[in-house]
């Protein structure tokens, strides 16, 4: 029985990271075998029951499951506390879908850590074996219109395309790195921190600025967990001189991540990100919105309007400093400030892309205090428990560089990925604990 059990778990571990990873990154679409989620879906219903009979030491993950399930009481309190006509219950649903059911998903895969490891290395190897396919085929080693062709990622009717697949590869390629960077760390130093440098480099040319940025920091932190500090030092002093060479080395001024960056701050300059509605008493008045009185229409958007709404609603007043606005409200509050801009903001479709002001937005500061609660729970158990196994370790790589993506990027509603990776870094780090 208790070999049906492990092999159960393994299975559970497989299928859910493939479902994760399949909703939140999209890299896996090419790997259905039928036109629907249904076969993992029917992998994880037979599994988990299994996994969960072998699932020990509950008292673990007591605390953060816990402070989980207060958050997540609280936010739907004030979803009917806040509601207006125009709240979109479905909303509502996908956060009660998203952090509690994937938390405890993960906390079950941690279990057996090797599950999480296969899938990523299957993602990310697959998609590095796409992008010399890419150059072979385009001329070049990113195009990120064509790209999806390759992919095989299918086109919903109905639903405009979605542009931004080089920062789904990116997600990819980073995750699958971590392990093979431990792995190799525990072997090989000198290649481990080659191989980490040579993966930078890659993602500078597929031009996603947060994985760019965040993996050597990813990166070094795994080398001063197993390496010590003078490793540590070493490693992020190279990949400092990496990423101030990729933008003022001449040799790097056409990788992609710096021509993004470039084009990003030239439509600045060109004039409005957006043109808010003239209201002095307005709370949410963005001032910091560029118009140049040209009559253009620049109909982009920047991370600095949307951090500037976001902070200056939470703190329009002591009652929205506590409790915030309700689950929900930043698009419909956004609307009501640029106008003919959304087109679903009862869906929830914009977001701060900062989790800390968006749980804040909309929530208050209590939100802001559990949630953060939750979220840094794992660190603390590393740091901790100093004893750990690789795949614990990877584990824990691939959560630390989805929780400082969150602090840029995506939102907290759909975020399979990182309420499953909290869940999977716990329970991981507890059994390699416990040996």
């Amino acid at each position: 029985m208790d070999g049906i059990r492990s092999r159960a778990g393994i299975l559970f571990s497989l299928s859910i990271t493939t479902l994760v990873f399949f909703n939140y990154l999209y890299f896996l679409k090419w790997y259905q075998f039928s036109g629907s989620r249904l076969w993992v879906a029917g992998l994880i219903l037979l599994s988990a029951p299994f996994a969960l009979m072998a699932f020990r030491d509950y008292r673990s993950i007591l605390l953060p499951t816990t402070i989980l399930a207060v958050y997540c009481l609280y936010t739907v309190a004030g979803y009917f506390v806040f509601r207006t006509l125009e709240f979109d219950i479905r909303y509502l649903y996908q956060f009660v879908l998203t952090a509690a059911p994937f938390f405890a998903a993960g906390v079950l895969a941690g279990r057996r850590p090797a599950g999480i490891v296969v899938v990523a290395l299957i993602s990310g190897g697959t998609l590095l074996l796409a992008l010399p396919i890419a150059w072979i085929h385009y001329g070049s080693l990113w195009d990120g219109d064509d790209f999806r062709d390759i992919l095989g990622i299918p086109q919903i009717p109905g639903r405009a395309p979605y542009y931004s697949y080089y920062q789904l590869v990116a997600y990819g390629v980073a995750l699958g790195a971590i392990p093979v960077f431990v792995w190799l760390l525990t072997r090989v130093r000198a290649i481990a921190l080659v191989t980490g440098l040579a993966v930078t480099l890659l993602l500078a040319e597929l031009g996603s600025r947060t994985i760019f940025f965040l993996l050597p920091v990813v990166f070094t932190v795994l080398v001063f967990r197993t390496k010590g500090m003078v490793n540590a030092v070493i490693f992020f002093g190279l990949s400092a001189a990496l990423v101030v060479g990729v933008f003022y080395a001449p040799i790097g001024r056409n990788l992609s991540v710096v021509q993004r960056m470039e084009g990003e701050t030239e439509r600045y300059e060109q004039g409005a990100i957006f043109r808010p509605k003239t209201d002095d008493h307005n709370p949410y008045n963005a001032a910091g919105a560029f118009d140049t009185g040209d009559g253009a229409d620049h109909r982009t958007w920047s991370r600095r309007t949307l951090f500037d709404f976001a902070f200056k609603g939470w703190l329009s007043s002591p009652a929205t400093i506590a409790f915030g606005h309700g689950l929900g409200s930043f698009s419909l509050d956004l609307t009501g400030v640029y106008p003919g801009w959304l087109l679903a903001p009862h869906d929830g479709e914009i977001y701060p892309h900062n989790w800390i002001l968006e749980a804040g937005y909309e929530g208050g500061m209590i939100a802001v205090v559990l949630l953060g609660l939750v979220l840094v729970f794992p660190f603390w158990r590393i740091l901790l428990q100093w004893q750990t196994s690789p795949g614990a370790l990877s584990i824990a790589g691939m959560y630390l560089l989805i929780f400082g993506a969150a602090f840029l990027s995506g939102g907290l509603v759909l975020n399979y990925t990182l309420f499953f990776l909290c869940g999977a870094t716990i329970s991981a780090q507890a059994r390699a604990a416990d040996g």
